[in-house]
């Protein structure tokens, strides 16, 4: 176990990828919003992967949401 009482030397970054589908209805109109993201906390009304306050959440992505849109995808029926 590690001992901190005098302080930190460095720290290890570590990173991690997360995928997120936005869902787009029967005409092709996508719902690409904060409100639509599974890391959208609703209680705060905040982003979990950025912890920043989401402002208009179900209309819009916030300003600071780290996610990039990579492609158009049909997902799969998950059981």
């Amino acid at each position: 176990m590690s001992n901190f009482d005098s302080g930190v030397s460095s720290y290890i970054k570590a990173t991690a990828t997360v995928t997120v589908y936005f869902p787009v209805d029967k005409k092709g109109t996508a719902d690409i919003s904060c409100s639509q993201c599974d890391y959208f906390r609703r209680q705060s009304q905040s982003c979990a992967l950025n912890g920043k306050i989401c402002a208009y959440p179900a209309h819009y992505v916030g300003a600071c949401c780290p996610l990039e849109l990579v492609e158009n995808v049909e997902k799969e029926n998950e059981e």
